[in-house]
């Protein structure tokens, strides 16, 4: 039976079942622990709750196997009967611990995303000074995208079936600094949307610092729209009559160069097979999923950007 006290005891072992070391697994069970508290006393105090306070089940397993478990359902995906075998638990208790703690690790995950305050006159300092050490100098955005189970509703299943990906998926965007650090994510949609309307109905264009470059791939043509007292970035694209020059094959090399810090960032949140396997639950739960990985991602980003600037 898998158990916090084993598999703490072969780091290597930890990792490859959980996705984190179990450094990082201690910080996020600290993180986590006061919003799941202040989640549980929100669900206990419910008003259509019929059992008094204390009543009911008491749970099998502490926060700590808990996180545990939710973190290997998300590295590596497993069904609930495979998951509980593994823990010697039943399924639907599975299910009730996942449910549980998703929202939570969401929380913790938005908690690290936004905008640090752009620099200001009058703050001390000279402008250009506070600008030299603005942590942001680009904004890279992209979106990803994750197959999902076809609805039997025709609608539903219309809206989410992806021209670029040939099958039907869900799709979020990230926007990232220079150095990998997430700044926003967007709710998920449809994959039928184009990057470029996403990034429009996100209201992402609004939360940019004005003396941040934005850039995207050729799918974000036409969002300097969006940004125009910005600078923006985009690849040049060829056409028939119009063949790229050296110059801007260059420029677009360059630019690539720049943004495949995105990728990067994305790749890591494929790392956890819950993202990259075909999504086969609820599509109103993927975020949960995908920002409750935020939550690890993001931290382990900065973390690596800290030690870095500290040696």
């Amino acid at each position: 039976m898998l158990t916090f006290e084993r598999l703490g005891q072969k780091p290597q072992i930890f990792k490859a079942f959980s996705g984190v070391t179990v450094e990082e697994f201690a910080a996020l069970l600290t993180r986590v622990t006061p919003v799941w508290i202040e989640c549980e006393q929100r669900r206990l105090a419910r008003p259509d709750r019929q059992r008094a306070l204390g009543g009911g089940r008491k749970p099998k397993f502490a926060l700590r196997e808990q996180l545990l478990l939710t973190l290997v359902w998300l590295r590596l995906y497993l069904t609930t009967e495979t998951l509980g075998f593994l823990f010697g638990i039943d399924k639907a208790t599975v299910s009730r611990y996942t449910r549980a703690l998703l929202p939570a690790l969401r929380a913790v995950g938005e908690g690290t995303l936004g905008w640090p305050e752009p620099p200001q006159r009058g703050q001390g300092k000279n402008i250009a000074e506070a600008r030299a050490t603005y942590p942001d100098l680009f904004a890279f955005v992209d979106a990803t995208e994750q197959t999902v189970q076809r609805s039997q509703d025709a609608e539903t299943q219309k809206q989410h079936y992806s021209g670029k990906k040939k099958r039907h998926t869900r799709k979020a965007q990230l926007i990232v600094n220079e150095q990998g650090v997430i700044r926003d994510v967007c709710e998920s949609v449809p994959g039928s949307v184009h990057d470029r309307q996403l990034f429009h109905q996100s209201g992402a264009a609004a939360k940019i610092p004005k003396d941040v470059t934005a850039g995207g791939d050729s799918g974000y043509q036409g969002i300097q729209d969006d940004l125009p007292d910005q600078s923006v970035m985009t690849p040049f694209k060829k056409s028939k009559l119009h063949p790229l020059t050296d110059e801007q094959k260059l420029l677009n090399q360059e630019f690539a160069s720049a943004r495949i810090i995105i990728e990067n960032v994305i790749a890591q949140f494929k790392h956890f097979q819950a993202l990259a396997q075909p999504y086969r639950h609820a599509v109103e739960r993927w975020d949960d999923v995908f920002r409750a990985v935020l939550a690890i991602v993001n931290p382990r980003i900065q973390k690596r950007i800290d030690t870095a600037q500290a040696a």
